[in-house]
């Protein structure tokens, strides 16, 4: 439903990475004030301020620098990624320090700030785990079977207990895989970048399993959309999912992706990792009916995202100096 009271006018994005600068740009274009802050500064960070958002390069475990950039903000989408789901595993703690002291750092700040909701970005992909039906909904009880998924749960957990005690409104995202243009494609994340990467390079890829995995690929901008539409609509969703509703299976983008690149996959199999879900799709009907949310098919998502590297590919040749992915 619609939230009642003041239009939002100022948001502070906490991690301008590749959702959240989405998100971020997503806002602006609506008409909304954005700050962002985030601990790098990239070519991200620069199309951000080009834009008009206000970024901030820093920490948000010092005070004094959260405080200034929670200035005039009536709303936070926490993006603050972290960890990918291959380091969490590695190295729990490590990722339980990097995961959640930020969130805390940023909810004590709000417990001062009652007037100033939040939207957490969660994960879908990994709080399920390997969901007992498909689709899986926002009441059917969550699974993780990894670190990663097990501190985004413990994240959402901690911020429902703060929004209790302080009276604030909160909004938890559980997302897919997401996907789409700005995507790196060096990280251990984000299987449609490094492939499409990797296969038009014609660079081998590694998939663990035999590929047979079903998952939910959601295209960035439909991501954005949401959010914005729950942000600037103050829409009380409370837990919903935001992701295609459809499952595919990793050999399926592969051989999309191979399409779209105009090469053939050369494909390495690894044993499949104990971490990654064997099936995991979102129901979607809650966003559908809440924010009149329409998602892309993944056809329509990788023909944008194809477009998006071709473009980034040639101003890299034409500058080699440009970075194009972080």
């Amino acid at each position: 439903m619609t939230g009642s009271g003041p239009v939002t006018r100022c948001v502070l994005i906490v991690g301008w990475g590749f959702l959240g600068a989405t998100i971020g740009q997503r806002l602006l274009a609506d008409g909304i004030t954005v700050t962002g802050l985030t601990r790098s500064q990239t070519s991200r960070t620069d199309r951000g301020r080009r834009a008009g958002a206000r970024i901030i390069v820093g920490d948000a475990l010092h005070p004094e620098l959260l405080d200034i950039a929670l200035r005039d903000v009536d709303h936070v989408v926490f993006s603050a990624g972290g960890h990918t789901p291959a380091a969490a595993a590695a190295h729990p703690s490590e990722a339980a320090i990097g995961m959640l002291l930020p969130l805390m750092a940023v909810l004590e700040a709000l417990s001062k700030r009652p007037h100033v909701g939040m939207t957490y970005m969660s994960s879908g992909g990994a709080v399920y785990g390997n969901p007992v039906r498909l689709p899986v909904r926002e009441t059917d009880a969550p699974r993780p079977i990894s670190p990663y998924g097990a501190l985004h749960l413990a994240a959402e957990g901690y911020a429902e207990m703060s929004s209790r005690r302080s009276g604030s409104t909160l909004q938890i995202v559980r997302c897919s895989n997401v996907y789409g243009p700005d995507q790196a494609h060096d990280r251990d994340q984000g299987a449609v970048a490094i492939f499409f990467h990797r296969i038009s390079q014609g660079i081998p890829i590694r998939i663990f399993g035999d590929g047979s995995a079903l998952l939910d690929y959601v295209f960035v901008e439909d991501v954005a959309d949401a959010v914005s539409r729950i942000v600037a609509g103050r829409i009380d969703t409370g837990i919903i999912n935001v992701g295609s509703g459809a499952g595919l299976t990793v050999l399926e983008i592969v051989e999309a992706i191979s399409g779209a690149a105009g090469k053939a996959a050369v494909i390495d199999h690894a044993p499949a990792r104990s971490f990654d879900a064997r099936s995991s799709v979102l129901d979607i009907t809650r966003a559908q009916s809440l924010l009149d949310y329409s998602p892309a098919d993944f056809a329509r998502g990788l023909t944008a995202t194809a477009a998006a590297h071709l473009r980034g590919a040639r101003d890299q040749s034409a500058d080699p100096g440009t970075l194009v992915n972080h």
